[in-house]
């Protein structure tokens, strides 16, 4: 039977293109690539601090690409049928996001599955861009760090239980799987209160 520490070998002797794979991963996919990252730092076959630092310039660049995407959309086909439906979907959960762009778009970074269509929104709608960059920045810093200690102690958790690598990935399996039922309910009722109609207020 393999075990863990069978597996932190493999993973520790090709961690660069493990980092590779994280930085890349961030543009598309976010939460369970940094739960999963947290988990490997925790066991030793990633460092922590350059987990940290891959994490976050994955996750800016990704936010620039899918800002400029909005904006080359914008520039090149303002009504294509796809981004406005796009649109639609995120101003459903942000009715007030033309009023106050920057507060909604720190909020988005830890809803699951909003995060990506706000900030290509963002970019269709022309929000300043530097004035974007700076919030995403702060809240990238935040998320990361939430994300990566949570993997953290998610592998700490299924290793005090079994040192056995089958046993452990399902273990891991379930409490990811928890995990992300619980963030969409929570993404629920926070959309539903976010979402309420009103005025263009801060």
């Amino acid at each position: 039977m393999e075990t863990v520490n069978l597996f932190i070998s493999l993973v520790e002797a090709h961690r660069y293109t493990g980092y590779a794979i994280l930085f890349f991963s961030l543009i598309f996919e976010g939460e369970l690539f940094m739960l999963a990252a947290g988990v490997l730092s925790h066991l030793g076959a990633f460092d922590l601090f350059d987990v940290f630092w891959v994490s976050y310039a994955g996750v800016l660049f990704g936010d620039i690409l899918w800002y400029w995407a909005g904006r080359l959309i914008q520039a090149k086909y303002p009504q294509q049928r796809f981004m406005k439906f796009v649109e639609r979907r995120v101003k459903k959960a942000f009715p007030t996001i033309e009023c106050n762009p920057f507060k909604l778009v720190f909020i988005s970074k830890f809803l699951y599955g909003l995060n990506h269509s706000t900030i290509l929104v963002l970019g269709f709608l022309k929000i300043e861009f530097w004035h974007f960059l700076r919030v995403q920045a702060k809240a990238s810093l935040l998320w990361v760090a939430i994300f990566l200690s949570l993997g953290h102690f998610f592998g700490y958790t299924a290793l005090s239980i079994t040192h056995k690598l089958n046993k452990f990935v399902a273990i891991l399996v379930l409490i990811f799987i928890l995990f992300m039922v619980f963030e969409k309910i929570l993404d629920y009722f926070v959309e539903k209160k976010i979402g309420q109609p009103g005025d263009c207020r801060k």
